[in-house]
């Protein structure tokens, strides 16, 4: 097969076709701000800029995937905390100053934000509107987690403190988390019709390196399968989720969801997405999981080794496979390992 452009390879590749090799997505949100010298304003806030600076690194490199907006942690301001954003000359994470939630009480008399105060959220709506003008049309809809949203509620150490000492307190965070989840779903199929809608989640709170399976299970697991029954009641069908941290305890509850063939499964470098494969399903899309940690302080040549590696295990699994950074892209990643990766796919990844 020839070269194909990357609109015509991403097409062919969702829908199972053949493609002539296997897709590079940088993930390179942030980065691209910073390389293309905006500042954190500018960047998390100007969905214009934000937009090009991506577009811009992605068609310059030959990268496979779109732009979309990222505020790291920015369900916090839908909650009603606080974030400080940095005011350098450019784009650096933005750091928490104030939690919504401080105490038990706060807990417990916590009630939602009306819609028109969720700052977040009519950012995303932002971005999204624009994107859709430049020819842009998917809609991801977040479903959470549901524990990962009451992670940005609450101070992890505190979380944590409660999974053990106010066990119902957390339980009704979670109630919350799930209405907040459900009501955002439900503005964007409004706001953009549900043919155009996938769901994508994450699940850094609820990795080992945090919380133990049997955490999980009390916690996190009923609440990720009720939001996802709710959202495939509402006729949503395209899903995707993304392992972040050390997942390798919790893979068999994430079995349960039953996800629909060719769902897009990517995995932090904690895991090896060879035994994701094995277990949740050889028909899945997976997308993964060069170390984000080589990306910022390792050498091209042990990128290059490592992309080989993957794309040597991940090549030929029956649903598809993209090379892709283990998380978001570092704002501080080393140009030419994103070079490396690239070269990696040229070199390995033809059909």
């Amino acid at each position: 097969m020839e070269n194909l452009d990357s609109r015509e390879r991403m097409k062919l590749f969702y829908s199972g076709e053949k493609i002539d090799r296997i897709p590079m997505l940088s993930c390179a949100t942030m980065y691209s701000g910073y390389r293309k010298g905006l500042s954190s304003s500018e960047f998390y806030f100007d969905v214009k800029k934000s937009y090009h600076s991506q577009k811009e690194i992605i068609e310059e490199n030959g990268y496979d995937d779109l732009p979309c907006f990222d505020l790291p942690s920015g369900e916090m301001l839908d909650f009603g905390g606080e974030m400080i954003i940095s005011s350098g000359e450019r784009v650096s994470l933005p750091l928490v100053k104030k939690y919504a939630i401080e105490s038990i009480e706060d807990a417990w008399n916590f009630q939602l934000p009306p819609m028109s105060e969720r700052k977040f959220t009519k950012l995303n709506i932002e971005f999204l509107k624009y994107a859709q003008k430049q020819g842009q049309f998917g809609v991801s809809i977040c479903a959470g987690s549901p524990f990962t949203m009451v992670g940005s509620m609450v101070k992890t150490d505190l979380l944590l403190r409660w999974v053990i000492k106010e066990k119902e307190a957390v339980h009704h965070l979670l109630e919350i988390a799930k209405r907040y989840l459900l009501e955002t779903a439900d503005l964007y199929i409004k706001e953009f019709g549900i043919e155009r809608c996938s769901v994508s989640s994450n699940y850094p709170f609820e990795s080992n390196g945090l919380i133990s399976p049997k955490i999980f299970e009390r916690f996190a697991y009923p609440s990720m399968m009720e939001i996802h029954e709710e959202l495939r009641s509402r006729g949503l069908k395209n899903f995707g989720i993304h392992l972040c941290g050390n997942h390798s305890k919790n893979l068999e509850f994430f079995k349960d969801l039953n996800l629909p063939q060719r769902s897009f499964i990517s995995s932090d470098e904690a895991n090896s997405l060879k035994l994701v494969s094995e277990t949740l399903g050889k028909y899945h899309i997976y997308g993964g999981n060069v170390s984000t940690n080589l990306l910022v302080n390792g050498s091209a040549k042990q990128v290059y080794q490592q992309s080989r590696e993957i794309i040597r295990d991940m090549k030929y699994n029956e649903g598809g496979f993209a090379l892709m950074p283990s998380c978001d892209l570092p704002i501080n990643t080393k140009p030419e390992n994103l070079d490396a990766m690239k070269k990696s796919v040229y070199d390995f990844g033809r059909y």
